[in-house]
């Protein structure tokens, strides 16, 4: 039996080429791709489960997470790849704006009413138009 030692520089080189991409408790070794839409296809190609226009990669890794994890957008992933251990793989979310509430108990503008040509009646108060 034969017992091959690696030095620590060829531990780390062997290192930088590889990434762990993770969805729920399933992990895979990639390659490490410099590409983010190269990136993007070795995530398709082992979660095919997830279409790859809602593919989002994320990492709570780096000091500016601050332990949560964070979108990784196309702009930064050449900043940071060589930085990343892991790239956690999600669906992307949709994002919904928030309504706001009418103050006052007023009526909300889409509920404008009209009464004739030059009066509108909006939350309670007739307004000349």
């Amino acid at each position: 039996m034969s017992v091959t030692l690696l030095s620590e520089e060829t531990k780390k080189k062997a290192n930088s080429q590889l990434l762990v991409i993770k969805h729920g408790q399933y992990r895979v070794m990639v390659k490490r791709q410099r590409s983010y839409n190269r990136m993007l296809d070795s995530v398709y190609k082992y979660f095919p489960g997830i279409p790859r226009d809602v593919v989002t990669l994320r990492t709570n890794e780096l000091d500016v997470c601050d332990g949560h994890y964070l979108d990784i957008t196309v702009e930064v992933w050449d900043n940071v790849i060589d930085l990343l251990n892991v790239v956690e793989v999600t669906r992307r979310e949709e994002m919904t704006l928030p309504v706001p509430l009418p103050l006052d108990d007023q009526s909300a503008p889409s509920e404008v009413k009209e009464r004739d040509s030059s009066v509108l009646e909006w939350g309670g108060m007739e307004v000349l138009v």
